[in-house]
C-alpha cells in the first residue's frame, strides 16, 4: 500500500494567498469608492473645508451739529478671486479673461504692487516719499517674500531671524535695501506659487484671443499672484482684483461666472464724502494699514481686522474715533465647490455697523470759512503788494480759521486751507497716480514751474545727499494733507497783547488809566532796542488805546514793569491759565483736549527758551567738534545721530548732548560731568579705537565748549526776550486753535473750556445716545471781570477806530476782536526765502453778549487786518440764522450736488 504525499505551504503558495487577499480588499475598496459612496465622494472632492468668508461692517456716519452727513457709507461691486485646487490651474486663463473684460469696461485693476514697470525701467513705490518710511516699506515688503530669509542663510546659515544680534539685523537690512526691483521682479515670476507664462490664449465674446505677454501683462498677473500668495498666509480669503467697480461692470462679471473659474462678485460698504473738500481737514481720511513691524500686524489681527484688505482711519476723526466708526464684521461659515463657488451655507453672522457720530461743526459757517481762506489768499497772491508795509504776499498760499462755542469750547468751524478730497483716499483701489502726484508731489515737481533762479533753488530747497531728493527747508511749499489750524505753530504777534495787559492789570503792574508815550520805538536803558517804522509815532495812550491802536511801544513797556518786578516768568504764568502752552515738568497735559492730533505751543518762559538755546548750543559744539574747531590735532569727532548707531553708543551721543544742553540751562559748563560723557563716548565709539584725549586737548574743548555755553547762556537770559513775548513775538508759539480758545476764554468771562468736536455718539439701529460731550471747564483763570472788561474794551474799540476799523460796520451789533501780524524772520531773510509776516485776526461776538469767538491766520499774508475777512465771513455764516445781516446770501449752497471747488 502506498502512503499518500504529504502537501506542504510553501512560501510561493503564500505569496498567491497574499496576493488574492490584497487585490480582493483593493476590489472591495473600489466598489465603496466607485459605487456605493460615490455620491459622497463626489461631494468631498469638489469641496473644501468648512471656511469662513467675512463681510464688512459699514462705517458710522459723521454729521455736522444740524445733520447734515458729512460722511457716510455706499455700498461698491468688487470683481473677487477665491483660489482653490481646481481654480488654480487655470489661473493664468482665467485672470486674462477678466483683465479682458475690465479694460473693455474701462475698470481700474487693484495695484499695491510697488515693483513698477515703465518700459524696461524697474522702480520701487511704496506710496510715501519720506526716506525712513520707504526703508521700513522696502524691508517689510522683501521679508514678507522670503529675500531676508535668503539672506540671513547666506551669512548666518541656520540662525533664525530672532536669533541675530542688532548689529546682524542691521547688516542683513542693509544687505536687502541694495537688492534691486528688476531682479526682485524677475526672480518673483519664477517662483513657486507665481510662474507667470510667456503668453496665453483664450476664449471670449465668440474670438481667440492669443497674445504674447508684455512687461505690462506680466506685471498684472504679478499683481494679483502677490496677493494671493501674501493672503493665502491668513487662511481662507478671496482677494479683490477690482474694486468700486461700475454696477454694469458687475452684471457683465455676473452674466460670464460660468466661464471665469473663482471668480465672484461681491458687494462691500466704501466710505463716501458727499460734501468732496468741505471740513476735510477735520474728517480726515482712511487708508491700508500698512504696519511698521509684525508686531503691529499682529495687534490690528488681534482687534479683528483683516491687514490685507481692511481700511482704517488715517488722519482726523475717522482715526481719532476709528474704535467707534469701524463696526464689527460679519460673516458666513460656508462650503466651496472646486471653482470657488459657495454651495452650502452653515452659519452666517450679520455685520454691525460702526456708531454715528455728531459733531460741533456747523457746514455752513465751515464752507464760509474755507470759501473766504481761498478768495482771500487768491487776492492776496493776484496783489502782492496790497497789503502794504512792504509785505509780497506772492506766496499767501495758505491758511487757517477757528471758530468756538465760547460757552461750551465745541468748535463751529475749523478750517485749513489748502485742503484735500476724501474720497481720494476712500477708494479700495488705493490713490490713483492723478491724486497720488496732487498730494505727495516731489518738491522738484512743484518749484518746477516757480519764478526762482537757479540759486534761489538751490538755497531755498537744497539737495538731501542721503536721498537725492529736494527739501524744503523753508516751508515755502503748501501741504494739502497739513492741518493748519491744530498743527502749524506760529507767532501770535499782536494778538497776544490782550493777555499782556490782563498780567499787567491782575498784578497791578499797570491800570486801565497808566499812560506811556509812544514815539514810534522802544527804548531799554537809554538805547533803542526796537523800531516801529509801519506803525509810527502814536504819543501820550492808555491801555484801551493801546490795544485799538496796537502799540508796540506800550506794551513793551508793560513787559519790562512786569520782568522788573515780577520775573521773567510772570506773563507765562497768565498766558498758562488760557491754554497758552503749559509749566514745563508741570506733568499737566499738554492739550486743548480736541480730538484729532494737535500741536501744543509753548509761550515765552525761562525754561523753555534755556532749554532751546541749550538746544542750539548742541547744535553749534557738534557743527565745532565735527570740524575739528577746538584742537590742534587731527581729530573729527563726530556726534551726529547715525542710523545704525548701536543703543550704547547712542546714548553715550545723548548723554554728551545733555551735559551742553543742561549747561546753557543752568548758567555754565560743569567741566567734570562734560570731560566724563566726552571721554566715556570716545572709549565706546568703534570709530575711536586706540585713541585717548589727552589733558591738552580736553582744555583745548572745554574752553570752545566753555565760550559757546556761556554765550547762548546770556542770549537766553536778555531782557529782550521778555519784551518781544509781551507783544508775541520771538518766543511765543501757537496753533491757531489754542489762539482761538484764548480768545473764547476772555469772552466767556475767564472760563477755559475743553474743546472738542464729538457732541454725541448714537447706536447705529436705534439712535439711541451713547456718548454725549457735556462741556467741561478745564480751568477757571479767575481773573476779575474789571480787567476782563477793561480789555474786551479796547478790542471793542479795534473794530471801531483801531486796525480793523470799518471792517464791521454793516453787522447789527458791535463786535470785539484784534488784529495781529507775526513775524517769524526778519525782513532781509524774508527776502531771501520768498517769505513775509503773516496776518492773524481774532474776535467774539456779540461783543457784549459773546457767542462764537474766531481766530484766522494767512500764511505769508503781511498785515493781520488782512485776515478780517475771513472772520467776517464766519459771523456772517454763523449769526444768519438768528439775526438779518445786510447783503448776506440766504443760504450757503451745502447739498449733495454742491462739492467745494477742485481747484483748491
Amino acid at each position: 500500500m502506498k502512503k499518500k504525499k504529504e502537501k506542504k505551504l510553501t512560501r510561493f503558495t503564500a505569496l498567491i494567498v497574499i496576493i488574492l487577499i490584497v487585490f480582493s480588499a483593493i476590489c472591495v475598496k473600489l466598489v465603496l469608492l466607485q459605487v456605493i459612496d460615490a455620491q459622497a465622494y463626489k461631494v468631498k472632492a469638489n469641496t473644501k473645508a468648512h471656511k469662513f468668508i467675512k463681510e464688512s461692517a459699514a462705517r458710522g456716519n459723521i454729521t455736522d451739529s444740524t445733520g447734515k452727513v458729512l460722511a457716510t457709507t455706499k455700498q461698491s461691486y468688487n470683481v473677487t478671486y477665491l483660489e482653490t485646487d481646481s481654480t488654480k490651474k487655470v489661473f493664468y486663463n482665467t485672470m486674462a479673461k477678466v483683465f479682458y473684460m475690465l479694460d473693455k469696461n474701462g475698470e481700474t485693476q487693484n495695484d499695491d504692487f510697488p515693483i513698477k514697470v515703465n518700459g524696461s525701467t524697474y522702480s520701487f513705490d511704496f506710496d510715501t516719499t519720506d526716506p525712513k518710511e520707504i526703508k521700513i516699506d522696502m524691508i517689510k515688503f522683501l521679508s514678507d517674500r522670503g529675500f531676508k530669509d535668503n539672506i540671513i542663510k547666506n551669512l548666518y546659515g541656520n540662525k533664525k531671524a530672532s536669533e541675530l544680534t542688532q548689529l546682524q539685523k542691521d547688516k542683513v537690512n542693509s544687505y536687502l535695501l541694495k537688492i534691486s526691483p528688476e531682479y526682485v521682479f524677475k526672480k518673483l515670476r519664477g517662483k513657486k506659487g507665481y510662474n507667470i507664462p510667456d503668453s496665453y490664449t483664450i476664449n471670449i465674446d465668440g474670438k481667440t484671443i492669443s497674445k504674447k505677454c508684455t512687461l505690462d501683462d506680466i506685471r498684472r498677473f504679478m499683481v494679483v499672484r502677490d496677493e494671493v500668495k501674501m493672503q493665502s498666509y491668513s487662511g481662507y480669503n478671496s482677494v479683490a482684483i477690482a474694486s468700486n467697480v461700475k454696477r454694469e461692470t458687475a452684471i457683465s462679471f455676473l452674466q460670464k461666472l460660468n466661464e471665469l473659474p473663482g471668480i465672484d462678485i461681491d458687494d462691500n460698504p466704501i466710505r463716501s464724502y458727499p460734501f468732496g473738500k468741505l471740513a476735510s481737514n477735520v474728517l480726515g481720511y482712511i487708508g491700508k494699514i500698512t504696519p511698521a513691524s509684525s508686531d503691529e500686524s499682529e495687534s490690528y489681527s488681534e482687534r479683528g481686522y483683516d491687514v490685507s484688505s481692511d481700511l482704517i482711519g488715517i488722519s482726523g476723526l475717522e482715526a481719532a474715533e476709528e474704535d467707534r466708526l469701524k463696526g464689527t464684521a460679519g460673516g458666513r461659515v460656508v462650503e466651496v465647490n472646486k471653482d470657488g463657488r459657495v454651495i452650502n451655507e452653515f452659519a452666517s453672522k450679520d455685520a454691525y455697523p460702526g456708531q454715528n457720530i455728531k459733531t460741533t461743526i456747523n457746514a455752513d459757517v465751515q464752507y464760509a470759512a474755507e470759501q473766504a481762506l481761498k478768495s482771500s489768499l487768491e487776492y492776496l497772491r493776484n496783489n502782492p503788494n496790497s497789503s502794504g508795509h512792504n509785505s509780497n504776499t506772492a506766496n499767501a498760499t495758505r491758511g487757517a480759521a477757528v471758530a468756538i462755542d465760547v460757552n461750551t469750547g465745541g468748535v463751529i468751524a475749523l478750517a485749513s486751507y489748502p485742503n484735500f478730497d476724501p474720497n481720494d483716499f476712500a477708494n479700495p483701489n488705493g490713490l490713483s497716480d492723478e491724486a497720488m502726484k496732487k498730494y505727495f508731489p516731489s518738491v522738484e515737481d512743484q518749484i518746477k514751474n516757480l519764478p526762482l533762479t537757479q540759486e534761489q533753488k538751490d538755497f531755498m530747497f537744497p539737495v538731501d545727499k542721503s536721498t537725492g531728493q529736494r527739501a524744503d527747508a523753508y516751508d515755502y511749499l503748501a501741504k494739502p494733507l497739513y492741518n493748519y489750524a491744530t498743527l502749524g505753530l506760529t507767532p501770535p504777534g499782536s494778538t497776544f497783547k490782550p493777555l499782556t495787559a490782563i498780567a499787567g492789570l491782575e498784578t497791578g503792574a499797570i491800570t486801565p488809566y497808566t499812560t506811556v508815550d509812544d514815539p514810534g520805538y522802544f527804548t531799554d536803558n537809554g538805547k533803542i532796542i526796537a523800531r516801529f517804522d509801519a506803525d509810527g509815532p502814536m504819543g501820550t495812550i492808555d491801555l484801551v488805546t493801546a490795544i485799538a491802536k496796537s502799540s508796540n511801544t506800550y506794551f513793551m513797556s508793560v513787559g519790562r514793569w512786569l520782568r522788573q518786578k515780577f520775573g521773567e516768568d510772570i506773563i507765562a504764568k497768565y498766558a498758562w491759565k488760557f491754554g497758552l502752552g503749559v509749566e514745563p515738568n508741570s506733568g499737566i497735559n499738554e492739550s486743548t483736549g480736541i480730538e484729532i492730533r494737535e500741536k501744543f505751543g509753548q509761550v515765552f518762559n525761562s525754561y523753555s527758551i534755556r532749554s532751546n538755546f541749550g538746544q542750539q548750543a548742541v547744535w553749534k559744539v557738534m557743527q565745532d567738534l565735527k570740524n575739528k574747531a577746538y584742537m590742534k590735532r587731527d581729530l573729527s569727532i563726530d556726534l551726529y545721530t547715525a542710523g545704525n548707531d548701536s543703543k550704547e553708543l547712542a546714548t553715550l551721543k545723548s548723554n554728551v548732548k545733555s551735559e551742553i544742553k543742561n549747561s546753557v540751562i543752568e548758567g555754565k559748563l560743569d567741566k567734570d560731568k562734560f570731560s566724563e560723557a566726552l571721554n566715556k563716548f570716545i572709549e565706546g565709539s568703534p570709530n575711536y579705537k586706540g585713541i585717548t584725549l589727552s589733558d591738552t586737548d580736553m582744555s583745548s574743548i572745554l574752553k570752545g565748549v566753555n565760550n559757546i555755553v556761556l554765550s547762548y547762556a546770556a542770549q537766553a537770559r536778555y531782557p529782550a526776550n521778555t519784551y518781544n513775548a509781551s507783544i508775541g513775538q520771538g518766543n511765543d508759539n501757537f496753533t491757531i486753535l489754542q489762539i482761538a480758545n484764548y480768545i473764547a476764554t476772555i469772552a466767556n468771562g475767564g472760563k477755559r473750556y475743553k474743546v472738542h468736536l464729538v457732541d454725541q455718539i448714537t447706536d447705529p439701529t436705534n439712535g439711541s445716545v451713547v456718548f454725549k460731550n457735556n462741556p467741561e471747564v478745564i480751568q477757571d483763570t479767575k481773573v476779575s471781570q474789571s480787567t476782563l472788561n477793561t480789555v474786551k474794551e479796547g478790542m471793542k474799540k479795534v473794530n471801531i477806530i483801531g486796525t480793523a476799523a470799518g471792517k464791521f460796520t454793516n453787522f447789527p451789533f458791535e463786535t470785539a476782536g484784534k488784529t495781529g501780524t507775526a513775524d517769524p524772520y526778519t525782513n532781509e531773510f524774508e527776502q531771501q526765502i520768498g517769505r513775509t509776516s503773516y496776518a492773524l485776526y481774532v474776535g467774539f461776538a456779540p461783543a457784549d453778549n459773546p457767542k462764537i469767538a474766531v481766530a484766522t491766520i494767512l500764511y505769508d499774508g503781511g498785515f493781520g487786518s488782512g485776515s478780517t475777512d475771513v472772520a467776517k465771513a464766519m459771523y456772517e455764516a454763523y449769526f444768519n440764522k438768528v439775526e438779518k445781516i445786510a447783503n448776506f446770501p440766504k443760504e450757503f449752497p451745502i447739498d449733495a450736488k454742491a462739492e467745494t471747488d477742485s481747484s483748491n
